[in-house]
Formats: C-alpha cells, structure tokens, sequence
C-alpha cells in the first residue's frame, strides 16, 4: 500500500496534458516536445523507491543501533534518499549500494540483505556489527558485488559454505574482511573467488584464519594487485604459484606461521611494490634476484630466520623507502651499495651477525626530516658522513653528536637548519662543510 501511495503521489506531480490541438510543428520541434514530455515522465516514476528493497533495508535497519549516529530512515522519505543508500537509475529504483562506515552500528547483519539483487557496493567498516557470522550464501546471493568492505567489525565463524551456483563470474573487486574474529580455511574450491575475474583487492588481515597462503586466485583473477594475508594463523610455505600474480604490487603476510624460503618465483613480479612476510619462520637467504624488483618500495623480513649476505648489488633497489631486516641470522658486511638507496627513510640492521666497518653514509638530496640519532657516535669508524640538502633539525644537537665520532673526517650539513643560528664555533662549523 505504501509503494503505490508514493507513485500515486510521484505521477500526481505531473499535470494533464491540455486538451487544445497541436499547433503545427516542425517534426524537429515535435520530436523534442515528445523526448522532453517523456523524459520529465521517466524521472518523476523513478524517483519511487523499490518495494522489495525497501522492506530488506527496514529488516536491516532493525537489526542494529547506533547510539553515535542513528540511521533514522523515514519512510516519508523515498528510501533511495536514505543516508548511506543509493539507487540505481531504472524505472523500477534497485538498490545499488549502502555505505556507512564509522557510525557505530552495533548488532547483527541481516540476511534481508541478500534479496538486494541489485547491491554492488556494500561498506559496513568501522563498526561494532557482531552477533555471529555472516548470513548463509551471502556470497553467491550478493552477485552483483563489486564492493565489499566489512572491516573492522566483530563478525567472526567461519566463511559461509557455497553449495554450487550457476553463475560463473562474479564482477567482485575489492574484498576487504580485515580486523574480525573470523576463522577456519579460505578453500581454494571456492566457487566465489573462483569466479572472480575482475578482482584486485583481497585484504584478511588480523584475523584467525588458518590453512595455507592462498595463491589459486593468481589464475583466476589476473589483475590482482593487492595481498594481505598478515595477521592470522596461516602456515605451511610461500607458494610458487604467488608468482603468476604478474601484476600484484603489494603482498603482505608477516605474523603468521608460514616457513620455508621465499619461492624465487616471487622475484618474477615486476609491479611489486611491497614485500612482508616478517613475523614468521622464513629461511634460507635473501635471494641476488630480490634486485630485480625494480618498483620495490618496501622490504620487511624482520624476525625470520634468514642466513647468508645481504645482496651486494641492493643498493640497485633504487625505489626502496624501507628496508627492515633486523632479528636474523644475516652474515657479512653491510653493502656500500646502500647508499644508492637515495630515498631510503627507514633502515633496521639491528640483531644480525654482520661484521666488519661501516666507514662511510650518504644520504644528501633527500627529504629527510627530523634530528640526527644519538646512536650514529656507536659508528667508531665513521669516516664519511653526507646529509647535505635535506630538512634535518636541531644544529647544536648535531654537532653534539658528531663531535663523538672520532674518525670521522668529512662531514657534509650543508643546506639544513634554515630557522636555526649557528653556534659561535665558527671554525668548527666551516671546516665540515657548513657554510661559513
């Protein structure tokens, strides 16, 4: 009754049409009058929600409460006018998407969203939804997805079971399930993700799923970029099958269980970007091949159990802002190569079994903000050190610190401390390369 009150009211908007004859007309001009007559039409009865959506969005609306930001849907007000809901633009108004991260839902999902056919866009994040685990055949119900973001919840159970579909590609996009209490296997016979070919983004970070990296979705999914597996209870090795990702640019999965050398086949990506499995039983060494990856920003093989050299030749990682190699068994001397690394803003070496000098560091033309740590006076045979043209801070600190590094004979500042006056100890300040 409701639905047909509000088209009765939607069409009442409309004035009859006069009952005067036509003034004659181009055909042009009559044309127009017809398209124009028919388009203000079309946009008055699609501005009526959809019945069937609109009874699934009120059992949804039931089901949960937020003391922060109610979601005070009035049914005086066209649901497709809702905050967070927007419709599509057919004469019959389907729900296209919900969106309401950060208003402190709490409560449970209900499964009255699964008769939105329509949904491509779901964003619960940032909420306090719990209450059990996601409703059954949420995935192949809902496969008009392209969206889906359920993060920072308390959903937790397992995924649900797929019991077989007759679809078999699903327009999904981007998963985000991270930060819940969800648990049990991701199973590579998923029909779901399967069927996923268009999908980028899959993120089940801090977690408690179990069972093997997964990498099936590498064949199935060839414009994958994204990979974050960190956080959870995976185990077993890397898979080679990681490799065929040709087009991923980050893989995370530090904090797991996972073991085992890091499969040379990972060296293949050439869009990697980010590379993290640390926090986990890793062995074997950094592979001369690690220098392939190009676009490599960031490296974090922290707390492994990782032998052997860091390669001589990583310093051709020019792209590098982080490398985090510390809490291993990692042997040798640290390569001069390193300071090629001119955008490298974070480096931990720390807890190794390196040996030998390190007599020289370069790091001028950067960004590089801050003060000059305390712990550089540790580098007794420091002879060389460059943080010329960057923004370092605290001058009289600086010198401080340097004057401690007793082998130390070039010292290049120049072109920091804009803001800062120099100390009187001119001669000090000019004769290591401060300007005079």
């Amino acid at each position: 009754m409701l639905y047909e009150e509000m088209r009765s009211k939607a069409k009442g908007l409309l004035r009859p049409l006069t009952t005067k004859p036509l003034q004659p007309l181009s055909s042009h001009r009559h044309l127009f009058c017809l398209l124009f007559l028919s388009a203000l039409f079309l946009t008055h009865s699609e501005a009526v929600c959809n019945a069937q959506d609109q009874e699934s969005l009120l059992w949804f609306s039931g089901n949960v409460s937020s003391s922060v930001s109610p979601l005070n849907w009035n049914l005086s007000i066209d649901c497709c006018s809702w905050v967070g809901i927007t419709c599509d633009d057919t004469s019959e108004s389907h729900v296209t998407a919900i969106s309401l991260p950060l208003r402190g839902l709490s409560g449970n999902l209900s499964s009255s969203v699964l008769n939105l056919h329509r949904l491509s866009h779901l964003d619960l994040s940032h909420n306090l939804l719990s209450a059990g685990p996601l409703p059954p055949g949420f995935f192949l119900a809902l496969d008009h997805l392209m969206v889906l973001n359920l993060s920072y919840n308390s959903f937790n159970g397992e995924l649900p079971l797929e019991h077989g579909s007759n679809k078999f590609f699903f327009p999904i996009q981007t998963v985000d399930l991270s930060s819940n209490l969800l648990q049990g296997q991701i199973l590579n016979t998923s029909i779901y993700l399967q069927g996923a070919f268009s999908l980028i983004s899959f993120n089940v970070s801090n977690t408690s799923f179990t069972g093997p990296i997964l990498s099936f979705m590498c064949m199935s999914s060839p414009q994958l970029s994204h990979l974050d597996f960190s956080n959870n209870d995976f185990a077993g090795q890397i898979s080679r099958g990681l490799g065929r990702c040709l087009n991923l640019s980050v893989l995370r999965a530090g904090f797991n269980n996972i073991s085992g050398e890091i499969p040379v086949e990972i060296y293949n990506l050439s869009e990697l970007e980010q590379l993290s499995p640390s926090q986990s039983s890793i062995t074997g060494k950094i592979d001369n091949n690690i220098t392939r990856l190009k676009k490599l920003k960031l490296l974090e093989l922290y707390s492994n159990h990782l032998e052997g050299e860091i390669p001589k030749d990583i310093g051709h990682l020019s792209s590098l802002q982080s490398l985090q190699l510390h809490v291993n068994n990692i042997t040798g001397t640290v390569p001069l190569s390193l300071t090629n690394c001119t955008k490298l803003v974070k480096l931990n070496l720390r807890i190794n079994r390196l040996i030998g000098n390190l007599t020289e560091l370069e790091f001028a033309g950067n960004k590089l903000t801050g003060q000059i740590s305390p712990r550089v006076k540790e580098l007794e045979s420091l002879t060389f050190l460059a943080f010329s043209d960057n923004i370092l801070t605290n001058i009289t600190g600086a010198l401080s610190i340097l004057q401690r590094c007793r082998k130390l004979s070039i010292l290049m500042l120049a072109r920091n401390f804009y803001d800062e006056t120099f100390p009187s100890n001119v001669n000090f300040v000019s004769s290591y390369g401060f300007p005079s």
